[in-house]
């Protein structure tokens, strides 16, 4: 596979990535990690080290994208300032944290936390869309309990590389009751944050397994144009959302949910 026809798929994954980013409020590593999962043994990396290219690839370029997008929520006065802030207190210094022991975990570990993850949110995202009555608590949880959650998801998210959007949102929809604009909005701030922390605590400590010279390189050869192409598939997601009824963005987490169950299938055959 030609480099220029891989960069031109990697833009396309991004551009994919961006759009529900923006739309959704995630860090768009479900879609980053499967095909990073894919492309990136044509990039002539060692095998052994994918697992921890894959995860800190997707953590860069969705704190690129995430960036953006709440840039973008923020024109549109989707964002819950306060809430944001209390659930990055948790999840960004956790992600830093935890992003520094992922190297030390076995690449078939660190699939299996992947797939585990994303089974027991896509079982809930599917029973939450085939519920014919909305299922909201009658009063939102205390605040104050933000930094806590934050605290599990940011762990969840250095080592899975997907970000925590794709719990922030639920988390911040029904248990916080926020509407599913400003969860969204809400969300991509937080994701942003956690995202950068996590992906700079991996560039840091990157070690062994981003040592080589040919490595590095590949490295931001791949994230970058990820990253960008992403920015401006997030920009269209916004567009979307602002224009969609909450009845069909909870739908199109349905959608989501069908990509995270073909992933955890591929991920165990």
């Amino acid at each position: 596979m030609s480099e220029l026809f891989l960069i031109l798929i990697f833009l396309s994954v991004g551009f994919s990535a961006g759009i529900l980013i923006g739309m959704l409020g995630i860090g768009g590593g479900v879609i980053f990690i499967p095909a990073l999962y894919f492309l990136l043994p044509y990039t002539g990396i060692d095998q052994s080290f994918i697992p921890y290219f894959v995860i800190s690839i997707s953590l860069f370029a969705g704190a690129i994208a995430a960036s953006f997008s709440s840039i973008f929520h923020f024109h549109w006065g989707n964002v819950d300032k306060g809430k944001a802030l209390l659930f990055a207190l948790g999840s960004a210094p956790a992600a830093f944290i935890s992003a520094t022991l992922v190297t030390s975990v076995s690449p078939i570990i660190l699939k299996g936390i992947f797939a585990g993850v994303l089974f027991i949110i896509a079982i809930k995202m599917f029973l939450d869309s085939q519920s014919k009555r909305e299922s909201k608590r009658k009063e939102p949880i205390n605040d104050y309990s933000l930094p806590i959650i934050g605290l599990f998801v940011g762990i969840l998210a250095a080592f899975t590389g997907l970000g925590g959007g794709i719990i922030f949102f639920p988390v911040l929809h029904y248990l916080f009751l926020l509407e599913p604009k400003n969860a969204i909005g809400t969300s991509s701030v937080i994701t942003a944050i956690t995202m950068i922390f996590a992906s700079l605590s991996f560039f840091i400590n990157k070690g062994d397994w981003m040592g080589e010279y040919q490595s590095s390189n590949t490295y931001f050869a791949v994230a970058i144009p990820l990253g960008i192409s992403a920015v401006v598939g997030a920009r269209i997601g916004v567009s979307f959302v602002i224009n969609m009824q909450n009845s069909i963005t909870k739908k199109i987490f349905s959608i989501l949910l069908i990509i995270v169950v073909i992933k955890i299938i591929f991920d165990l055959w």
